[in-house]
């Protein structure tokens, strides 16, 4: 009996290093790097690699979720619109998500789309609850898609030069996203002959500063 406890005890105490993956890489421990051999940054310089595209796809899933909040609970005079142009984005984020999960596999990583990772590293906050005022729409999505590219923006630096692949497929997500901010921003732009501060959706009060229109660039 002796011999057997002493046994057990053996096999539990090596278990551990038996399961045990190649070192984590970066600030996303859960991203578990293959054994085999891929084509791709390597050692020291994939960190960047997982970084960016792991943030960024982090960024996306919680824009596919806060999109769908919003395409459904949107109120006002622009709901129509609005609505429509929310499911045209959810599905451009959708596809860019999968292609950035795809990119980390093509360079030998696992991507982590958990629920849990989202809440713990995403920068963009939950979108409000219940029915939302189609001015604070407009408000929220030309602010969060700015945040996201200029996210993206910093992975597109960081990996142009070891990973020009995935720096090619940021500058796509980034301008993807760009086009997203503009049509919101759109809404409330200002013009020569229209402040356009979203006041007349918006029970009176400007959506945003109206500023001035800028002198054309020469």
């Amino acid at each position: 009996m002796r011999y057997l406890l002493l046994a057990t005890v053996s096999l539990l105490a090596a278990a551990p290093a038996s399961a045990q993956t190649q070192p984590p890489a970066g600030p996303f421990p859960l991203n578990s790097v293959t054994d085999r051999v891929h084509n791709g940054p390597q050692g020291s310089d994939l960190r960047a690699s997982i970084q960016a595209l792991q943030q960024t796809l982090t960024e996306l899933q919680q824009l596919q979720l806060q999109t769908k909040q919003a395409h459904w609970n949107i109120s006002g005079t622009l709901f129509y619109p609005l609505h429509e142009l929310l499911q045209d984005h959810y599905e451009g984020v959708a596809k860019y998500a999968d292609e950035v999960a795809e990119r980390l596999q093509g360079i030998g990583v696992s991507s982590d789309g958990r629920a849990n990772t989202i809440v713990r590293t995403s920068r963009i906050p939950e979108y409000p609850g219940g029915f939302v005022d189609d001015a604070q729409v407009i408000q929220w999505f030309a602010q969060y898609y700015r945040v996201t590219s200029d996210e993206i923006a910093a992975g597109i630096k960081a990996t142009e030069d070891k990973d020009p692949t995935t720096s090619n497929l940021l500058q796509e997500v980034q301008h993807t996203i760009d086009k997203y901010q503009w049509q919101m921003r759109a809404m409330i732009q200002s013009t020569p002959t229209d402040p356009n501060t979203g006041s007349d959706i918006n029970n009176g009060r400007p959506i945003a500063p109206a500023g001035r229109p800028s002198a054309p660039v020469n």
